[in-house]
């Protein structure tokens, strides 16, 4: 009894499977050649023209976030500077307070510890 594979026939089901993978490559790159003949129209053909717009489109980005981050840098300085002010002021209320205890214990009379 002689068996597909005798007689070399499990050649046949890979060369399916290749051919379907062909195939499919094969529909793939047709999708993508009617994709860019669909831009090539949108654009009347000139691909420099959208390369260009968007490398400029970047620039711009690129620009703008350096102008947020130069906006962040200066409001981190005034925040750091305000910090600043806030603790100098809770450094003097609270020698403002330990004055007006002092004060107030002498004008009873009681030693404030």
């Amino acid at each position: 009894m002689t068996t597909a594979h005798d007689l070399g026939e499990p050649r046949v089901a890979e060369d399916r499977i290749e051919q379907n993978e062909i195939d499919s490559l094969t529909r793939r790159v047709e999708a993508v050649e009617d994709r860019v003949e669909a831009l090539q129209v949108q654009t009347g053909g000139n691909f420099a023209a959208v390369i260009e717009g968007q490398a400029a489109l970047r620039r711009e980005v690129r620009e703008g976030f350096a102008k947020v981050h130069g906006r962040f840098d200066t409001l981190e300085g005034r925040f750091g500077a305000l910090e600043e002010k806030v603790d100098s002021l809770a450094e003097n209320i609270g020698r403002n307070q330990a004055q007006i205890i002092e004060l107030l214990s002498q004008m009873v009379g009681k030693n404030p510890n």
